[in-house]
């Protein structure tokens, strides 16, 4: 046994001697704030948040309490498990997606096929409604005509013929923001099976 764990165990039993407690009692120890090591009955209210120990009659410590953790600390444990927590969430979240991924595709092949369907028929919205344009500029453009015409013989186009002016410029300003959204569905979508294909590749083992 080592000279240190000796010593202690003799101030211990001195203490016990010393304080007059019965052989089967337990003593309690800590250390005051000048570092000294103190033994008693009960732990002082003014350490009970420090470490401490519990001593059996033979001065072997039994129970041991750390101390009570600061709040920096106990925040940077909450912030330590958030982040473990959303670790395990988003691992949950990728196994659930591969099961997905393996259950609906059983090849690179059909993973495309489905991408080039969905494209596909975004083209085609596209490609309608740019016609759909291509009309209303041309109504646009002879009303436009029918409002300079007014106004080179001197009168004032009428308000049913200026509203419907603004009504068509409106109605390409829509389509060319929904043709403009359809674009970028376009390149989302394309992105999200590249990495769907890449995905399926690496849970076969495939390069």
């Amino acid at each position: 046994m080592h000279v240190k764990n000796l010593f202690g165990l003799a101030v211990t039993a001195l203490i016990l001697i010393s304080v007059g407690l019965p052989t089967q009692a337990r003593i309690k120890c800590w250390t005051n704030n000048e570092g000294v090591r103190e033994c008693g009955e009960a732990v002082p209210p003014e350490y009970s948040q420090k470490k401490h120990q519990e001593l059996n009659e033979r001065g072997m410590v039994i129970k041991e309490k750390e101390r009570a953790k600061t709040e920096e600390e106990l925040r940077e444990e909450a912030r330590q498990a958030a982040i473990e927590e959303e670790k395990r969430r988003q691992q949950e979240e990728q196994a659930k997606q591969d099961r997905i991924l393996l259950f609906t595709y059983s090849s690179i092949s059909d993973i495309e096929l489905a991408r080039d369907d969905q494209l596909a028929a975004i083209k085609a919205n596209i490609k309608v409604t740019e016609k759909r344009n291509d009309k209303i500029r041309e109504d646009l453009d002879k009303r436009i005509a029918d409002a300079a015409a007014a106004e080179r013989a001197g009168k004032e186009p009428n308000d049913a013929l200026l509203k419907d002016i603004e009504s068509l410029k409106r109605q390409i300003r829509n389509n060319d923001e929904y043709i403009e959204k359809r674009r970028e569905e376009i390149q989302e979508i394309t992105e999200e099976y590249a990495a769907k294909i890449k995905r399926f590749r690496e849970l076969k083992g495939e390069s």
